[in-house]
């Protein structure tokens, strides 16, 4: 994979980003673009998991066009623009993410943050933070739910290496990320050192990113990261 600019002569092949990426492994780049330099950054952090998603989306272009979207590519852009990836031991946790609430995991049930991790993955979070820093943001999460008691005797590089290749299966198996409903909202200001206000029950009560979940909704069940994905492939 390489980066390279996007001018008038790049775009001359008439391929979409997608296909450019699958096709020729290039990563096409704006120049000045602060949403592309964050792009960037997340291919040096997830390479596998950034891979799964455009190959998916590569399946879904030859599926249905360059013009349409299937519910599939509506979930990836999700990902990829504005995903996290939450990873606990903590089942109780993952639960209460999933149903929503909110007052619960940041009062009673705050303590239980300090067995968890959040990873952001989708690009745009990080440009709506540089430019719009008091905004309310929303991700859509990958919740995993680690099985692996050495996991976090690892080195960062290393954690981050591995779940990037178990996050790179789920997508690419459409574990996670099949459908636009599959993932559950982790607002940003949800997450303890995220937001100082957070420790206010009246405003999780009224803060608009802190929203019910849909009547109905099942959320995709956790990913599972455990010893044997430290070698696995993507």
């Amino acid at each position: 994979m390489r980066f390279v600019e996007q001018d008038g002569r790049l775009l001359d092949d008439g391929l979409s980003y997608e296909q450019r990426i699958g096709e020729r492994r290039q990563i096409a780049m704006r120049r000045d673009s602060l949403h592309d330099l964050y792009g960037a950054l997340m291919w040096l952090q997830w390479p596998c998991t950034k891979w799964a998603i455009h190959q998916a989306q590569l399946d879904g272009i030859r599926a249905v066009g360059p013009k349409q979207r299937t519910r599939r590519q509506q979930a990836l852009t999700h990902i990829d623009e504005a995903g996290t990836v939450l990873v606990s031991a903590d089942g109780a946790l993952i639960e209460a993410l999933q149903a929503h609430d909110w007052l619960g995991l940041l009062t009673e049930r705050r303590a239980r943050w300090e067995r968890a991790q959040v990873y952001v993955i989708g690009h745009a979070l990080f440009e709506l933070r540089h430019c719009r820093p008091h905004d309310l943001q929303a991700s859509k999460v990958i919740a995993v739910h680690l099985c692996d008691a050495g996991w976090h005797r690892l080195d960062a590089s290393r954690r981050l290496a591995m779940l990037d290749r178990r996050v790179a299966l789920a997508i690419a198996s459409g574990q996670a990320a099949a459908d636009p409903k599959d993932q559950s909202t982790l607002p940003l200001a949800a997450v303890p050192a995220w937001d100082t206000r957070n420790h206010d029950p009246e405003f999780i009560a009224t803060a608009p990113c802190f929203r019910p979940r849909p009547a109905g909704r099942i959320y995709a069940p956790p990913i599972t990261l455990s010893p044997a994905h430290a070698t696995a492939a993507p």
